[in-house]
């Protein structure tokens, strides 16, 4: 198992529109992240698991942190400064799905 702490959004299966968030409060969800762990491992048939230790509350961006902490590992990523410079690529694509489905985007 590769172990991951991250700061980062992730996202999931499709939940309702965000209500109305102030800039302050997406801040919010970024910082409960922090202390969120990441494990990403392979079964012995190979399928890949991912699970994390704590939520952002929004299922969605969950499942979307787990799916870049992944796609880091399989791209060879295997110790923790690596994945996590490579899942920090994608913030800025998250923090802005994050806002578009606060401001009641899809």
């Amino acid at each position: 198992m590769i172990l991951a702490a991250l700061a980062l959004f992730s996202a999931a299966v499709q939940e309702p529109p965000l209500e109305p968030m102030t800039e302050a409060e997406i801040v919010i969800v970024g910082q409960r992240l922090q202390g969120v762990t990441v494990n990403v491992g392979r079964d012995p048939k190979g399928r890949w698991h991912c699970g994390m230790t704590g939520s952002t509350g929004y299922p969605k961006l969950d499942e979307r942190l787990c799916r870049a902490t992944t796609k880091c590992v399989q791209k060879g990523k295997s110790d923790d400064a690596a994945i996590q410079a490579c899942v920090a690529k994608t913030k800025p694509g998250l923090i802005a799905e994050l806002r578009k489905r606060a401001r009641g985007g899809k």
